[in-house]
């Protein structure tokens, strides 16, 4: 197994052609998401149906193309917005390839407003 620690890891919010090899996604980090990929992170895109993620990563001596692809109608949740880049920790990506909807963030009910208002 690679060894995540200290890599910081970014992915690109919307949905990308999972068709595209290790050059058509080196292309997107450098002009869309406007990033250099030797300085090293992981870079993860993931498909429109959202049961496909491909991540690309340099390692000093050449690129890695990994995958994971759901079987059984499972989906990840996967953020869809204007943003060009998004960073996230090790165990945001961990807890996402276990399903884990990292991008909805829960308030604790001691921080939860209640507005008066008619009783149901």
């Amino acid at each position: 197994m690679l060894d995540m620690s200290g890599i910081p890891i970014y992915l690109l919010p919307g949905f990308s052609d999972l068709r595209r090899g290790i050059n058509g996604f080196v292309s997107v980090i450098t002009n869309i998401m406007e990033m250099d990929v030797t300085l090293g992170g992981l870079y993860i895109f993931c498909g429109r149906r959202r049961d496909s993620i491909k991540c690309v990563m340099w390692d000093k001596t050449g690129f890695l193309l990994l995958q994971k692809k759901l079987v059984g109608g499972y989906t990840f949740a996967w953020p869809n917005t204007e943003e060009k880049v998004r960073e996230i920790s090790g165990e945001d990506l961990l807890a996402m390839l276990d399903g884990i909807d990292i991008f909805r963030r829960f308030t604790p009910w001691e921080n939860v407003r209640m507005r008066p208002g008619k009783a149901v």
